[in-house]
């Protein structure tokens, strides 16, 4: 019985991700010229205090309304569970060669906490800091 409840549990929580998983396969296929630092983003966050780390999904758009505005949409995991799907927006701007350069803070929903977030985007990579909460480390991604 408890492996029959661990089982129904991991499928639950595997699950709760299908909606933001939709999005980032529609938004993977539709993906921008290589140019753009919009669109999917997949990689990995890692925290160089408790050697924490997981899977990374971002799903990277300029504010619609907005347009000074830049909307990430993330969803983390840890081991194998997956959480997460929420919305940061940061104020930046493209410098000249089309780079986003992050400068900004973050809070995550359900309490956990006020995050600052500094580096940069180009279309290539997306390589940031983090740091709240006691915690501090790394989220690196690259088009998947």
């Amino acid at each position: 019985m408890p492996r029959l409840l661990l089982l129904l549990s991991v499928i639950f929580l595997a699950s709760c991700g299908g909606s933001y998983h939709s999005a980032f396969k529609k938004v993977k296929k539709q993906q921008p010229p290589d140019s753009s630092v919009e669109g999917a983003w997949k990689g990995t966050w890692k925290s160089e205090v408790n050697g924490h780390h997981g899977p990374l999904w971002c799903i990277v758009s300029q504010n619609k309304k907005n347009q000074s505005v830049w909307d990430f949409r993330y969803r983390a995991g840890w081991g194998v569970l997956q959480f997460g799907d929420y919305l940061h927006q940061v104020p930046a701007k493209l410098d000249r060669k089309g780079n986003l350069p992050i400068n900004g803070s973050m809070t995550l929903p359900n309490h956990f906490g006020t995050y600052y977030v500094n580096g940069q985007l180009t279309p290539e990579q997306f390589n940031l800091r983090y740091q709240g909460c006691g915690d501090r480390g790394s989220m690196t991604l690259s088009r998947p």
